[in-house]
């Protein structure tokens, strides 16, 4: 899902920063078109620092250039998503009243923008409300981490067991050599005792053949 909602990111910031970035530019406008509905909100709301639409409008242009930043950079998301619905509430309020449109044509395209803010309304709140971690992801992230783990080990205790048979591999070497020697030197021994062996009796009896011939 995460190259799915990397692509669908700069979709949905798009609308939010060229807004923004045009609500900066002209507030006035936009002002205009909201006073009416904003100018008896604010004036009951005694906590705002300022009551003059435009300004309001000013404010809401920079959040909504803030947030559509903020979500195509994938910072904050589910913040983010929360400031984004409740920057939809006012356009919802406002704009797009399309019961008081005479015209067939333009009641029906109103319509159609209310309908489509408030079909953008509800799928920013469903982000903003999803966990943070599903339950599923959770699961297959500690399978992972555990299958790791025990992987690390096995590996740990192969590499433990083959350094303990190479081990003895090279001792068994060694004593086979060692015993090589060894037999290797009784060997030579034994024949330079018999050598000496046999010169002794040549010098006492000399070659008893060579005797017998004579005789």
């Amino acid at each position: 899902m995460r190259p799915i909602t990397t692509m669908a990111r700069p979709f949905v910031a798009a609308p939010y920063i060229i807004t923004g970035l045009e609500t900066l530019r002209d507030p006035r406008t936009r002002a205009e078109q909201v006073a009416p509905t904003v100018k008896p909100i604010a004036d009951r709301m005694d906590w705002l620092p300022t009551k003059d639409p435009e300004t309001l409008v000013r404010v809401q242009g920079a959040l909504s250039l803030g947030t559509g930043a903020l979500l195509l950079t994938g910072k904050f998301r589910r913040l983010t998503a929360l400031l984004m619905a409740v920057q939809v509430v006012p356009t919802l309020a406002t704009e797009h009243r399309y019961w008081t449109e005479d015209d067939p044509e333009r009641r029906a395209s109103e319509r159609s923008h209310l309908l489509k803010n408030a079909g953008l309304f509800g799928a920013l709140m469903m982000v903003a409300a999803e966990p943070r971690k599903s339950p599923r992801a959770a699961e297959l992230r500690r399978q992972l981490h555990d299958a790791r783990v025990q992987a690390a080990a096995e590996g740990k205790a192969l590499r433990k067991e083959t350094a303990a048979e190479l081990r003895n591999a090279r001792r068994e070497a060694a004593r086979q050599t060692r015993s090589a020697r060894q037999g290797g030197q009784a060997a030579a021994k034994a024949a330079k005792a018999a050598k000496a062996v046999r010169k002794g009796r040549r010098g006492r009896g000399g070659n008893p053949v060579a005797k017998l011939v004579r005789r």
